[in-house]
């Protein structure tokens, strides 16, 4: 695989991964999809998956506006833990040009690079 692009923008109910595998061709992918494709470890993979679990449980389907972390502080954690996988997934991952951390959207699409 020619290295990718990878942004990661964690959603409700989606995959935080977002790449090209054929010119034209990008999409969302799950954790379990881009670890293969891209190659990284099971336990980076563990580690995403609850950085994601954590993001998805904040939200409330009864009432979908209320939806969020329940202290600013809590989301300043979850998205320096998230940057610091993005951070490991670009060292760990020989494959990955670079990738574009967004968070939930907190983070503006080039802002934070590795």
């Amino acid at each position: 695989m020619k290295p990718v692009q990878v942004g990661i923008l964690a959603g409700f109910d989606e995959g935080p991964f977002y790449y090209h595998v054929q010119k034209g061709r990008g999409t969302n992918w799950t954790i379990e999809e881009a670890a293969e494709h891209l190659g990284f470890s099971a336990d980076l993979a563990r580690e995403l998956t609850a950085w994601d679990d954590e993001y998805q449980a904040t939200l409330n389907l009864a009432v979908p506006q209320d939806s969020g972390f329940p202290t600013p502080e809590a989301k300043q954690a979850w998205i320096e833990r998230g940057k610091n996988l993005a951070a490991r997934l670009k060292r760990e991952c020989p494959n990955v040009a670079s990738v574009d951390y967004q968070a939930n959207g907190a983070i503006l699409d080039g802002e934070c690079v590795f």
